[in-house]
């Protein structure tokens, strides 16, 4: 039932409608990219270039525009994180399965709940800023985070016998971590 309630909210954010909003965002991302890389270029016209990390980057900043509303720059440090975390993941799928080990304190399993704790804590200061922003009629839901807490500020304006969803910030912060 709640997992229904999400999908129907989360749904909105990817009618025509509003993947037309996005176009923007993924547009400005394109031409920085594009001047970043004409930038590079030497004097003869030409210039090797690692383009792995450069797509990183852009497919970072694309999802910040468009899922938070805000540059990859500003979310440079929940990305690192997530990089971090993948990769004791990785390591730890790779030893041999013991029943329980996740919640021994190693040093790789404290390290990855201090990074869950940070990347929640993060999301919750980017969610706070946007509620503000939100109730002062600054921000709009033009991105996947807005789509999430304007189903909150909707179901608290309209009072609790509202039959609109609601999320709480825990749920919008695990919706955010996906």
């Amino acid at each position: 039932e709640k997992w229904a309630m999400h999908r129907s909210i989360i749904n909105r954010a990817f009618h025509v409608e509003k993947l037309k909003c996005m176009l923007p965002a993924f547009s400005y991302c394109c031409s920085e990219l594009v001047n970043r890389w004409e930038k590079m270029l030497g004097p003869e016209g030409s210039c090797e270039l690692d383009v792995w990390p450069e797509l990183q980057n852009f497919t970072r900043d694309v999802i910040s525009r468009t899922a938070f509303g805000s540059s990859f720059e500003e979310g440079r440090r929940m990305f690192q994180l997530q990089d971090e975390q993948a990769e004791l993941v990785t390591q730890s799928v790779q030893n041999v399965f013991v029943p329980g080990h996740r919640y021994l304190p190693t040093k790789k399993n404290r390290r990855m709940r201090e990074i869950a704790r940070e990347v929640r804590g993060l999301l919750r200061d980017m969610i706070v800023k946007r509620e503000k922003a939100m109730r002062a009629g600054t921000a709009g839901n033009d991105n996947l985070l807005g789509l999430l807490l304007e189903s909150n500020l909707n179901y608290f304006q309209e009072g609790e016998n509202s039959k609109k969803f609601k999320m709480t910030t825990d749920e919008v912060i695990e919706e955010c971590k996906l």
